[in-house]
């Protein structure tokens, strides 16, 4: 009796000689671009209407997800409400 095992074994992948330098110059030519400031005002009952908009979307194709929409967005309006 005899049994036979295939082994399949990935082959090493590398990379091209540059490109990890030129993956760390492009990434930090963004950061220059993403300047830290002040953070874009949140609007939550605005936020809280979108996915409210979006439940309505889904109410007669997914109505349980369209249920789950519309708790999601009620917690947000009190945790976060203005």
């Amino acid at each position: 009796m005899s049994t036979t095992i295939s082994l399949q074994v990935p082959q090493t992948r590398t990379a091209p000689r540059f490109a990890a330098p030129l993956g760390e110059l492009f990434a930090a030519a963004i950061a220059l671009f993403n300047h830290p400031g002040t953070p874009a005002p949140r609007y939550p009952s605005r936020e809280a209407a979108r996915v409210r908009a979006m439940a309505r979307s889904y109410e007669s194709a997914d109505p349980r997800f369209a249920s789950e929409l519309y708790a999601a967005a009620d917690r947000h309006e009190m945790l976060y409400g203005d």
